[in-house]
């Protein structure tokens, strides 16, 4: 049986979507995270079941071999397709494993430091608590995805951010540079929830208006977007969607 602590977990999380501003002040209360980190890894990891079989790794391979495609001989073109499909599957259950977390971990340290030169004072435990349901609805967004994903196989792994037609991604003609795909994939309506979920939070953790959370909230996940999602792509450092796939990140 589960226990009445993780039961009532699993009910805040629920209320999370139906009633945030009660769900987000009980978590800040609380200062529980661990039922939404494993929700948040189920859907993760669901997302990479489905997707990993249906990219098209062919596509991939041929995208980084570039101009010396043509001089390789059949052996070494198949065995660098096959090396792409063994590292990208790879890295999409390794990210599928540790990004709701880190992500999580990552938005709690910067809102924990972010607030306290503010002049809040928040707790890190209830600061981490708000961020791991505040995501939660990215992680939605992947499961959402799934029906197009199957619908649009076999995929080009620069595709995924255009799956769900929530960001401005989706409306992206053809193949744009990766550090615009970015910015558009950042501009998302899954995004735009968790940040209102982290905000009632926040307020609630640290004491402020919601207001003053939104300006601390919002200055820090513009700088993410002009970090990890425009200068990283620019510099050949990263991708340009959010957590595993469609959706930007908070």
């Amino acid at each position: 049986m589960l226990s009445p602590e993780i039961t009532r977990d699993g009910s805040v999380l629920l209320t999370t979507f139906t009633s945030p501003a009660r769900a987000l002040g009980e978590v800040a209360a609380r200062r529980r995270s661990l039922v939404a980190l494993a929700v948040a890894t189920f859907a993760a990891l669901l997302f990479a079941a489905v997707a990993v079989p249906r990219i098209d790794y062919v596509r991939a391979a041929e995208l980084q071999m570039g101009p010396m495609a043509g001089e390789l001989t059949e052996f070494q073109r198949a065995e660098k397709i096959a090396q792409a499909q063994k590292l990208g599957t790879i890295a999409a259950f390794a990210g599928a494993l540790s990004q709701p977390t880190l992500l999580a971990l990552g938005a709690a340290l910067a809102l924990f430091a972010g607030f306290r030169v503010a002049g809040a004072k928040p707790g890190f435990k209830g600061t981490f608590a708000v961020t791991s349901h505040g995501m939660l609805p990215l992680w939605l967004g992947q499961l959402l995805a799934i029906p197009a994903l199957l619908a649009r196989a076999p995929v080009d792994p620069s595709e995924l951010p255009k799956l769900l037609p929530s960001s401005l991604a989706a409306f992206a003609p053809g193949r744009v540079p990766p550090p615009l795909l970015g910015f558009l994939s950042a501009v998302d309506l899954f995004a735009f929830w968790s940040l209102a979920l982290v905000v009632a939070g926040m307020a609630r953790t640290a004491g402020v208006s919601k207001r003053r959370a939104a300006a601390v909230t919002l200055v820090l996940w513009a700088s993410y977007v002009a970090v990890f999602k425009v200068a990283l792509p620019a510099m050949g450092g990263g991708g340009g969607r959010g957590p595993g796939g469609p959706g930007g990140g908070a």
